[in-house]
C-alpha cells in the first residue's frame, strides 16, 4: 500500500495499458454510446461490472470457476 510523507493512502495511482487498435476503438465506441466522458471512466466503468458479475457468477454457483483467482 503506497502512502504519502502524512501518511495518509493516495487517492488515484497511475496505471499504464497497452490496446490493439480494434480494442481502443471498440472502447471508443462504447465510450461515445454511452456518453461517458473519458476512455479512463469507460475502462474504470467496465472493470466495475465485469467485477460485478463475476461475483454474481460466483455467488450463483457456489464457488469461484476453475483458474480464477482464489481458487
Amino acid at each position: 500500500m503506497s502512502r504519502t510523507a502524512a501518511g495518509k493512502e493516495k487517492k488515484s495511482f497511475r496505471l499504464n495499458m497497452m490496446f490493439e487498435p480494434s480494442e481502443l476503438e471498440e472502447l471508443d465506441n462504447f465510450r461515445y454510446s454511452a456518453h461517458i466522458p473519458s476512455r479512463s471512466e469507460a475502462i474504470r466503468m467496465l472493470i466495475k461490472l465485469g467485477m460485478e458479475a463475476f461475483a454474481a457468477k460466483i455467488a450463483k454457483e457456489g464457488s469461484a470457476p476453475t483458474g480464477a483467482p482464489g481458487s
